[in-house]
């Protein structure tokens, strides 16, 4: 009889541990709503940084670019810094960014606005990825900021949101 039940139970412990494997990992938390939206649409992201804050972080002008998040641009500075920004208004805004991001990523506030911060432990290296509405977000890195490079990211981010045109 024992015999009988073994296949049974190999049959049981077999679809048991599929289940496990096949569980899906968990979807990340949804995006809060936006209350204030910018837009982005049609925006150069080179003038998104102006005289002041270019000379306050000794940046160099800006150097346009692409990438497959969108229309961007680069500024070189002294010592090695390096800022960009991002437009990305190609997709699901800070949802799609979130799915796609860095597991370690913190979510963080800026100027009201939600946003995932990556950072290295040294503080040489930052990213903020901050939804301005619900299909747009602005990717901003910065590379050797003083003090570090989030605090130096953020001041630099309430200037650029602040300018930026409220969105339909």
């Amino acid at each position: 009889m024992t015999v009988r039940l073994l296949p049974a139970v190999v049959a049981t412990c077999c679809v048991a541990l599929l289940a496990g494997c096949s569980a899906d990992d968990p979807a990340p938390p949804e995006v809060p709503p936006i209350e204030s939206p910018k837009g982005l649409v049609g925006i150069d992201p080179c003038a998104l940084l102006e005289g002041t804050a270019l000379a306050t972080l000794g940046l160099e002008p800006g150097i346009p670019g692409q990438d497959a998040l969108g229309a961007n641009c680069r500024w070189d500075g002294e010592e090695a810094q390096k800022v960009q920004l991002t437009a990305y208004t190609s997709g699901g805004g800070l949802s799609d960014l979130t799915e796609e991001g860095d597991p370690a990523a913190s979510r963080v506030r800026l100027e009201g606005y939600p946003a995932l911060e990556t950072f290295t432990a040294g503080g040489d290296f930052c990213r903020y990825d901050i939804g301005v509405s619900q299909k747009e977000a602005i990717v901003a890195t910065m590379d050797g900021g003083e003090p570090d490079s989030c605090t130096a990211l953020q001041e630099l981010l309430t200037a650029v949101l602040s300018q930026l045109p409220a969105s339909d």
